[in-house]
């Protein structure tokens, strides 16, 4: 046990001796939580600019303008017809309400003139403002057509839903679908450095090789086991400082509302970080040299996370890409993070805990076994 012990602390001590080293365990995590916030900063619901263009200043046509007033989300302004097309090219206003002449009349005769909506933002902008408008004139079309074109009747009748006799209870519900995705985005930017940086902790290994400290090594009373085990166990340290950072930066600095618990989101990446472990250490104990040990990291890392769903949801991809998912370790880490957003228990990602403890340990127990056979190091460069 002293000897593994002092290996790991060799390992760290080397690790983190490098500047470039200590970016890549400590910033680019964080870096990647200012991407997310970068990428959703603006999805958040914005206030949408409205102008009224009244051509009938009936009370009925005026009453419509205050329903928009009356709402959140919406500043309400008076415009000139004439000026409308300025306005929206100008982008002084989102959308244009053009009630027409005669407005109120055909509301009483119950044939509702058609009120326009013009925005040069499309259907995304004006589809919430038209529901709104649809909603109120379609109630003025039910009052009219009580009235039997009664004009006293209907005013007496709407002066009555102006009263509020029929209550509408709001209920604000906070939008969490930003934070929550901005959270899949950070931690799938935090699986990415989790892999470059337990190769890069990998790589010790291929320097004490090139160096011919390895071959000291397993020549002394610590045998292929022993030795990947420390290792292991240094680059575990590393990815658990890795999300600590991540986690407490997401929390305190950026006040990110993950929508996991800590532990949860803790042990989630903590089975990653033994898988990526085990992926650094398979490269090591399969490479020849230095350059192929580089390049087999990069060809590993990329399109896994990129079919892992790391960079874009795996919903976006192909059915056949979908099905190819489920051999990628990531996956397996974001799916679970998902359901515990969606309001699974534990319980919920027990599977998927096991399936990444499952990666790990099979990636151990093969670069163990290859180590333990390896015995010409002598043309390692």
């Amino acid at each position: 046990m002293r000897n593994i012990l002092l290996i790991i602390a060799n390992n760290l001590k080397v690790s983190f001796r490098k500047k470039g080293n200590i970016v890549v365990y400590i910033f680019l995590p964080l870096l990647g939580i200012l991407f997310s916030l970068l990428v959703y900063s603006g999805t958040g619901t914005s206030i949408l600019k409205v102008g009224v263009a009244d051509n009938d200043k009936s009370v009925l046509s005026i009453d419509l303008k205050g329903v928009l007033q009356g709402r959140e989300g919406f500043t309400v302004s008076d415009v000139a017809e004439d000026e409308v097309n300025k306005k929206l090219l100008e982008s002084g206003l989102d959308a244009v309400i053009v009630i027409p002449e005669g407005f109120g009349k055909s509301v009483y005769d119950g044939k509702i003139e058609k009120v326009d909506v013009v925005s040069l933002k499309g259907q995304s902008t004006t589809a919430w403002l038209e529901q709104v408008l649809n909603s109120h004139i379609d109630s003025l079309a039910r009052l009219s057509l009580a009235a039997g074109g009664d004009k006293a009747l209907f005013d007496i009748m709407y002066a009555q839903t102006k009263d509020d006799l029929i209550k509408m209870n709001v209920v604000k519900l906070a939008d969490k679908v930003t934070s929550k995705n901005m959270t899949v985005t950070a931690i799938g930017l935090l699986i990415m450095f989790m892999m470059l940086g337990t190769s890069f902790t990998s790589m010790l290994i291929l320097k004490e090789k090139r160096n011919r400290t390895y071959h000291r090594i397993c020549s002394a009373p610590v045998n292929a086991w022993k030795y990947i085990l420390a290792n292991a166990v240094t680059s575990l340290i590393i990815s658990i400082i890795q999300i600590l950072i991540l986690q407490l930066a997401m929390k305190y600095v950026f006040h990110i509302d993950t929508g996991v618990g800590g532990i949860e989101l803790f042990v989630i990446l903590l089975m990653f970080g033994l898988v990526a472990t085990g992926i650094g250490l398979v490269v090591t104990a399969f490479s020849g040299s230095s350059y192929m040990a580089s390049t087999l990291s990069s060809l590993i890392m990329t399109p896994t996370c990129m079919l892992g769903g790391c960079f874009w949801s795996v919903s976006m991809m192909p059915e056949f890409m979908r099905k190819l998912s489920y051999f990628m370790p990531q996956r397996w880490a974001i799916e679970a993070l998902e359901k515990l957003q969606a309001g699974d228990s534990m319980a919920g990602i027990y599977l998927n805990l096991f399936v990444l403890f499952a990666f790990a340990l099979a990636l151990m127990l093969i670069s163990a076994y290859k180590f333990s056979r390896t015995s010409n190091v002598q043309k390692f460069v």
